[in-house]
């Protein structure tokens, strides 16, 4: 009994930075627009799976060779935020796809139509006009992704709040 009230313990410990860098980790993958000079081409490796699920692996084993108990949270949550971004980024591209099959194919997969050309801009610049006009003209992409971020949110504040009446 005192072994399973230790582990119930320990889990909740080693669950806590879950959320939080699931947040943080679904805008990873968007790290490459720093030194992007456009929209288009700011999908580096970091915007394939085949990266993700190396780091996953290397935390993961990681993990089992040393005594990190967070490391198998936090290398999922860092995986499944980097996947949620991807998804995302597959049913809202706008400009250019995700490269599901990448080092195996280059081919760019999207749910809806893209207009490469109209990410020839500067990264930065796309919360102007005419960038931001064009990807809010599809009503259903806009209001998936503020779905998700509503969701997410929501989670956040019930992690919080459980965390408080712990």
């Amino acid at each position: 009994m005192g072994n399973a009230l230790h582990q119930k313990e320990n889990s909740s410990q080693t669950a806590a930075p879950f959320l939080p860098v699931l947040l943080i980790a679904s805008i990873l993958p968007d790290v490459d627009g720093i030194w992007s000079t456009t929209v288009a081409g700011h999908h580096s490796i970091l915007h394939t799976p085949i990266f993700w699920l190396f780091i996953f692996s290397g935390m993961t084993g990681l993990g089992m060779f040393s005594n990190f108990s967070w490391m198998k949270p936090v290398s999922l949550a860092i995986f499944l935020g980097a996947m949620l971004h991807l998804v995302t980024d597959w049913i809202t591209a706008r400009t250019v796809g995700i490269q599901w099959l990448y080092p195996f194919s280059s081919i760019n997969f999207d749910v809806y139509p893209v207009q490469p050309e109209k990410g020839q801009i500067p990264v930065w610049e796309m919360i102007r006009d005419p960038y931001f006009s064009f990807y809010i003209e599809n009503i259903v992409l806009l209001w998936f992704e503020i779905a998700m971020n509503g969701i997410a949110f929501i989670l956040l504040g019930k992690n919080k709040l459980k965390g408080l009446s712990a």
